[in-house]
């Protein structure tokens, strides 16, 4: 239950979050590395959590050769993506059919989507210097508090025990260089892509402008850990900048994040752990309307316990306090705090595991929210899990939304808004049929109510519309000594339950097959099949489907050389991603790289 500014009684209510065993590249994770934290923020065997998560490994990513994260995250299972034009355009991510706002994202644990949009600027971030990704399903809000109403997705920087070079060229005069070089307590990774591009808008766009947009982007990640006093001591830090050009108009983007933290390992029942993190992002777009910049600035402070009540009952509490300013040039400048207090506990008894968490959020702006968690599953046999769901999230309003001025009176905002609040619900289950092989099944729906919509009085911001998701997800993993395969298919059906019209850019059906066959000497040879269904776009046009076929290799040299490809849109199919916009045609990229 959320509650605003005027007086009324607090409850705690209900988030149950489903356990699955991890929806994709499990099997590309070293028996080492089979350890996530961003579903419980505690370490666990992805088999051993009680929410539906994925995660895509670094070698995942050496063998896709995904030029950016679009390429990467779309052949994930819930997750829909919108880019608008070539390399560089802004692109959104919307998971389960949630807005691309309810998307809390963190990398290396800082949150770092804009405080005036709510999104991120996926397109800034580069491949090169990713070392996993983890993406968790359904709210999380009990341990995370805002945003998370989609789900959360964690990124974590590069850190090498060693050096590798890779340089590439492709089609549409792409051109990347990357490198990284390391121990086991510091790496730094580094990256940089130039590409000539293509026009972004066809004749049916409303900027159409028929030349090339380009786009320049170069990024670095630095990190480390050091034994200290009894536990460890990390820190992370990584920049992004660069320039993007679209139809009559151009951005210039600058993006970092810093964070340290401490770890106490050392006797007692106590596990103890501490953060300190800072972010900004400045985005400077000019077009023929003007110039306009938004910056934020966001500082934020974490410390969380943990004791062990029994062999199979861990109790965990925590604090998280973040401060967050914004500026929109010549019209608002604000900010705003909010602190968090959580607990909860993770257990198992027999053949049932559990997880409850209760968390209680104070924002400055709007007051308190209190969220909790219940989830629970059963263990059918050793190689057999089901599960079911019931949660809540929420989404604080964004400052274009509060503070807007809006255009000559109009799409104004308001600062009376109240939090958007969603409650989710999910059955699943998991089998491993033989060794090598995990299918799982996710039915959810989500219940949204008090978006925030531009539809008062001169179409100014307002809680008006209730939105309701439902949908599936079915899965399937292989892998063994020569062999890795995955296979997803998601349904939903997103719709605006006031018009009933379906909500934009997401469609009904998605699906996507990935196969790679090993090689001797560290190479391979693969491809990936991606369909994603018609969906809605503005003025509720219809876009039909399309199909993706992509292929890629890697083959070993001498000396630590390796010679890699992507083929990508093999068909060469021509589909508009959004309504008036262009996607890339059949693209070879090349690339030599070398490991020392």
């Amino acid at each position: 239950m959320i509650l605003s500014n005027k007086p009324a009684a607090w409850s705690a209510s209900l988030l149950l979050s489903a356990f699955s065993l991890p929806a994709t590249t499990l099997a590309d994770t070293a028996v080492g590395e089979l350890v996530v934290v961003t579903a419980s923020r505690t370490d666990q065997a992805p088999g051993n959590g009680l929410a539906r998560v994925s995660v895509i490994a670094r070698d995942a990513i050496e063998r896709s050769q995904a030029p950016d994260l679009l390429e990467l995250l779309r052949l994930e299972a819930g997750v829909d993506i919108a880019r608008a034009g070539g390399p560089g355009g802004q692109t959104s991510v919307f998971l389960r059919g949630t807005n691309s706002n309810h998307v809390l994202v963190l990398i290396d644990g800082v949150r770092v989507s804009a405080a005036g949009t709510g999104g991120f600027a996926w397109e800034t971030l580069d491949p090169a210097i990713i070392a996993r990704i983890e993406i968790v399903r359904g709210p999380r809000a009990a341990r995370w508090g805002s945003d998370a109403l989609g789900g959360v997705i964690q990124i974590f920087t590069r850190r090498e025990t060693g050096t590798l070079v890779r340089g590439a060229y492709g089609r549409y005069r792409d051109r990347a260089l990357s490198a990284a070089t390391g121990t086991p307590s510091v790496g730094l990774s580094a990256s940089a892509r130039r590409v000539g591009g293509f026009s972004a808008q066809n004749e049916r766009g409303f900027a159409f402008d028929p030349d090339d947009d380009g786009f320049v982007n170069q990024s670095a990640a630095l990190n480390g850990q050091h034994q200290l006093a009894g536990g460890l001591i990390d820190w992370s830090a990584r920049v992004a900048t660069g320039e993007v050009e679209f139809d009559q108009g151009e951005s210039e983007h600058l993006n970092y994040s810093g964070r340290v933290g401490y770890r106490h390992s050392g006797a007692g029942p106590w596990l103890w752990s501490a953060d300190l993190a800072s972010a900004r992002d400045r985005l400077e777009t000019e077009t023929a309307f003007g110039t306009s910049e938004f910056v934020t600035r966001r500082i934020q402070s974490s410390a969380q316990a943990e004791r062990t009540l029994s062999p199979n009952q861990v109790w965990l509490i925590g604090v998280d306090a973040w401060r967050e300013s914004g500026v929109s040039r010549n019209e608002w400048r604000d900010g705003r705090y909010n602190i968090g207090l959580w607990t909860g506990i993770d257990g198992q008894s027999g053949v049932f595991d559990y997880e409850a968490s209760l968390r209680i959020d104070e924002d400055e702006l709007f007051g308190s929210a209190v969220t909790g968690s219940l989830a629970g599953g059963w263990r059918l046999a050793d190689n057999a899990r089901v599960f079911a769901s019931l949660g809540r999230g929420f989404r604080a309003p964004t400052f274009n939304q509060l503070f807007s001025p809006g255009f000559s009176g109009l799409f104004a905002g308001n600062p009376d808004l109240d939090p958007e609040t969603a409650w989710s619900a999910e059955l699943g289950g998991d089998w491993q049929p033989a060794p090598g092989h995990r299918l799982y099944v996710s039915l959810f729906r989500t219940d949204i109510e008090d978006l925030i919509d531009f539809a008062g009085i001169d179409f100014q911001a307002v809680n008006v519309r209730k939105a309701r998701i439902e949908g599936s997800e079915l899965g399937w993993d292989f892998r063994n000594a020569d062999w890795i395969a995955s296979a997803n298919f998601s349904w939903q059906r997103p719709r605006d339950r006031d018009s009933g019209a379906e909500l934009l850019r997401r469609p009904r059906q998605k699906a996507s097959l990935g196969l790679d066959r090993l090689l001797p000497g560290n190479g391979w040879i693969g491809g990936e099949v991606v369909f994603t269904g018609s969906r809605r776009d503005i003025g509720q046009e219809k876009l039909p489907d399309y199909t993706l076929v992509n292929l890629r290799a890697g083959y070993p040299l001498v000396g630590g050389l390796r010679l890699e490809a992507r083929l990508e849109n093999l068909t060469d199919h021509d589909y508009e991603p959004l309504v008036g916009f262009n996607a890339h045609r059949r693209s070879l990229f090349v690339a030599l790289s070398w490991e020392g």
